[in-house]
Formats: structure tokens, C-alpha cells, sequence
């Protein structure tokens, strides 16, 4: 399936390939098939070596251990029985985060071996140790969930695209937004894990999808139980098992009452972070006023968690795809927070946005997401139905004299009275 990074790895290729390409995301997102795949178009070979599986391979790039260059060559031409070939092999070190002190082994031997192109997988979203110190050595790139925009590729309906890219000229016909509406509504219900997209490409069976989902997420209380930390393993899945329950609150806001009753942020605040940095969940800071620059406005002790994918999401809640409508409505399902989910991953991977946050006033006025662009702060209202009052984003407009907001829902593309509505399924391309 066609993945938007791969022009960011063409890129590198082209540009930067004497780097270290340090490639990372969370469990699941396709990693691994996506270095495989880039390396097969463009190197003649490629040595794939996953330190969660070939134990004698990582332990010579463990701590404790004498970097040798000349042994590490030799080893890996002998259990791949063939040679390395200069600037034509990609060398693929696959969780690398397993290994203690991996990366600076892995880089000791880069910078040995100068000629030899290196990729580095993680699972994870936070820095490894020392990365920084390498930072000038590395070409650090991102692998999420897909996109509405993916999805509608591996679905074949390229031209859907197509629509979406000359909104900003041309309206679509009603029988191009009737079938963006069907492709949106599936992509609702399945989210953008290669895995479940390419069984419902394979199969059209949302039962399987159900089932797979499920699996899934039984597969990630695995991970955590196996690699977290021992003394944070039941913090962790209690933070995990609670994420339903705080997104089904009017208020996202992150409780540690739902957590645990007894819970308290000290306690429990490196289980969070663990969660954030091997990206299963998702951290967007609370801001204090909607003035530049945002980051420094950023209230530390007020966050909220969103999963990592919204397809998983609407598993992890408890709803079958017999529970979501076919009609506009099926976007107020568990209380609005697939649509946030959705809209917030849209956002993430949408370069004109840097960092999302949320709002909330003094009182009960809150704004769904918060970014800013050239200086400017933009409030997001994520709406299910066009036809609803944006009351915060008016409050928040209000106070601090924003020129322009967005709003997102299912209506069409315009621009009035200083709000930009942009429809659900062309959040990519705004």
C-alpha cells in the first residue's frame, strides 16, 4: 500500500542518505514494510536485522560491548551469507529500542563504516538515549497511522482525490461527495492500521475487522506487559484501560480519577510518559490564553490522551460496527470522541500544523484544538453536524481578537465571517 512517507524517504535518498535514517512510530503502523519495500526499489540489497528476534546480532551492539567494527562486518556477511555492498546495501536495524544503548553502538559503526547506508527502526515516538548527541547524524522521520488521503490510494479511488485537491475551485458534484461520504464512513469505522486496512481491501468484512481490531489491542497489553518497566506495568494498563472512559467525559481533560480513585499525577505521571513515547497514546497540552507563542502558554498539569488510532479506538470502547450509523450521525458516537480522534489525526500529519492544543475558558467554553501559523493563533472547532453554533470558538475569537478560526465538519468547503469550514474528508489537503 502507498504511504505518503515514502516521498520523505525518496528525499532523504536523494539529499541526505550519508546520514543515519532514523525511522520511528508506534507498534503496528507499518515500519518495517515500509523500509523493506523503499529498499527494495532502490538499493540492489538490503540486511534486515530486528533486535527483538536476532539475539546475537543485537548483543553486539549492546552496552558492555566493545564496538568493533570489523567483527560487526563479519558478522553480519556471515549470517546473511553474502557481502555488503557499499552505497547498494541498506543495513535495516529493526527495534533497535530494545537494545540497550543500541543507538550508540549502531552509530559507532556508521561513522566507522561511512560508505555502508544505515536505517534505524523504533518502536516508539520518544528520543532514544543519547539520540540528541547524534542528532547532526541522523535524518529523523515519523511513521503514523494512514490518512483519509492513504486510504482512498490503497482503495483505488485516486480520483476522489483529485476532487479533494480543486475544492478550493470547483465544487463537487452530489454523487463525488455521496461516494466520499461512503469512503469516509468506512475509514470511520476501520481507522488506518495497514493491518485492518489491508484485510478490508482483502475481505469487505467489518466482522473480521471487529475481530482483528480486537487482536490488536490484546496484542498491545502484550507489548506493555512485556516491556514496560516492572514497576510501572500495572500503572501503565490501568492508564490504558481508563482511556474510554475519559474520552466518553464532555471534558476530554485527562483525570487520574479515572485512573484510579487514590491516583494521584505523581504517581502515576512516568507511566503516562511511557505510554506517550511509544506512541499507544497521544498528548495534547492544555493552553492558558491563545497568544503567541503557544508553547509558552502551555498549563503542564492539564493534557488530554488520545489513542493512537481511531479505528482501535472505537474497539477499545466497546462498539461493534453494527453501533455506528450510515448517516451524519454516526459522528456523534461515543459522545464526539472518534471525530476528535480522527480530526486530531488528520491534523498531526498535515504540515501546515506544528503542535496541536486545547482551550477551555473560566467557564464551560472550550476549544477543540489550538494551533499556530505565522504568527497567528488558529482555534479548531470539530463539529458533527455543520448546522451547531461554534459558541467557544466565539468566546475564544472574542477574547483574543483571532482574524480567522476553522471549523471542521461535513459541510463544504467556504469562508464566512472569519470561520474556514473545512469538510471531514479534505483535512489533508487545507
Amino acid at each position: 500500500m502507498y504511504r505518503n512517507i515514502i516521498n520523505d524517504l525518496m528525499h532523504w535518498y536523494e539529499n541526505d542518505k550519508e546520514k543515519t535514517l532514523l525511522l520511528n512510530g508506534a507498534k503496528g503502523v507499518g515500519k518495517t514494510w515500509i523500509a523493506t519495500d523503499f529498499a527494495n526499489a532502490f538499493f540492489e540489497d538490503v540486511f534486515m536485522v530486528n533486535f527483538e528476534e536476532e539475539m546475537k546480532l543485537k548483543n553486539l551492539f549492546q552496552a558492555g560491548t566493545s564496538i568493533d567494527p570489523e567483527k560487526i562486518e563479519k558478522k553480519l556477511t556471515f549470517y546473511f551469507d553474502k557481502q555488503i555492498l557499499p552505497q547498494k546495501t541498506l543495513l535495516v536495524f529493526d527495534e533497535v529500542q530494545l537494545a540497550h544503548k543500541g543507538l550508540e553502538g549502531i552509530m559507532t559503526f556508521a561513522k566507522a563504516r561511512e560508505d555502508y547506508i544505515v536505517c534505524i527502526i523504533t518502536s516508539g515516538v520518544g528520543n532514544l538515549p543519547k539520540q540528541e548527541e547524534y542528532s547532526d547524524d541522523l535524518h529523523c522521520l515519523t511513521l503514523m497511522p494512514m490518512t483519509f488521503e492513504e486510504f482512498l490510494t490503497a482503495n483505488k479511488a485516486q480520483d476522489l482525490c483529485k476532487y479533494i485537491e480543486q475544492q478550493k475551485l470547483q465544487v463537487a458534484t452530489p454523487d463525488v461527495i455521496e461516494k466520499m461520504l461512503y469512503y469516509l464512513h468506512v475509514f470511520y469505522m476501520i481507522g488506518g492500521m495497514p493491518l485492518i486496512v489491508a484485510d478490508y481491501m482483502k475481505h469487505k468484512d467489518f466482522d473480521r475487522i471487529d475481530k482483528l481490531q480486537n487482536n490488536l489491542l490484546l496484542a498491545y497489553r502484550a507489548y506493555i506487559q512485556t516491556y514496560a518497566p516492572k514497576g510501572l506495568v500495572d500503572k501503565i494498563l490501568k492508564i490504558w484501560d481508563s482511556i474510554p472512559n475519559q474520552m466518553k467525559k464532555d471534558n476530554r481533560k485527562f483525570m487520574y480519577g479515572y485512573v484510579d480513585p487514590k491516583a494521584r499525577a505523581r504517581e502515576y505521571g512516568s507511566s503516562v510518559k511511557w505510554l506517550i513515547n511509544t506512541g499507544l497514546v497521544r498528548q495534547v497540552m492544555r493552553i492558558r490564553h491563545g497568544v503567541t507563542p503557544l508553547d509558552t502558554q502551555v498549563d503542564s498539569k492539564s493534557f488530554e490522551l488520545y489513542h493512537l488510532d481511531h479505528g482501535l479506538l472505537r474497539a477499545m470502547c466497546g462498539y461493534s460496527h453494527r453501533d455506528i450509523g450510515t448517516d451524519e450521525n454516526m459522528f456523534e458516537d461515543i459522545n464526539g470522541a472518534l471525530i476528535e480522534q480522527f480530526v486530531l489525526e488528520e491534523l498531526t500529519l498535515n504540515k501546515t500544523v506544528k503542535k496541536l492544543y486545547f482551550w477551555i475558558s473560566g467557564a464551560t467554553a472550550k476549544v477543540d484544538f489550538v494551533f499556530e501559523d505565522d504568527g497567528e493563533v488558529i482555534p479548531v472547532d470539530v463539529q458533527s453536524k455543520v448546522r451547531r453554533k461554534a459558541q467557544s470558538i466565539k468566546v475564544f475569537r472574542e477574547r483574543y481578537d483571532n482574524r480567522m478560526a476553522i471549523r471542521i465538519s461535513l459541510g463544504e468547503l467556504n469562508f464566512t465571517k472569519g470561520i474556514l469550514n473545512i469538510p471531514l474528508y479534505g483535512l489533508w489537503n487545507f
